[in-house]
């Protein structure tokens, strides 16, 4: 079953790894959605949550049913730095998603805490 993503307003809009039909972004649904209805749009269609936010960290480690979610904790990288990250990691971070809940992404580390 092909991956689907929901990318949330705090990852960059115009980056291409994101244009593809696999990925949807929360600001095309509503740039004032809160956590709680990204959350559930999220469960609702199966996507896997992007994200920088640490509340949806919290929310997966505490929920019975949770959505899956990608929490990348770097700082604020140049799309160019992005994409060089991207390219080395993505494939990882897919295979990775195959057996997990929940990936915290750092900048030398990535790992599966739930």
């Amino acid at each position: 079953m092909k991956k689907k993503f929901l990318v949330d307003v705090n990852l960059p809009r115009y980056f291409k790894y994101f244009h593809t039909e696999e990925f949807e972004f929360v600001s095309d649904l509503d740039t004032k959605m809160s956590d709680q209805k990204i959350w559930e749009y999220a469960q609702e269609n199966e996507l896997i949550i992007l994200t920088k936010d640490s509340d949806f960290y919290t929310r997966c480690i505490l929920s019975p049913r949770p959505a899956k979610v990608v929490h990348f904790q770097f700082g604020n990288y140049t799309l160019h730095q992005l994409h060089l990250f991207f390219e080395k990691n993505w494939d990882l971070i897919l295979q990775m998603l195959d057996k997990s809940k929940l990936l915290v992404v750092g900048e030398n580390e990535i790992k599966s805490v739930l």
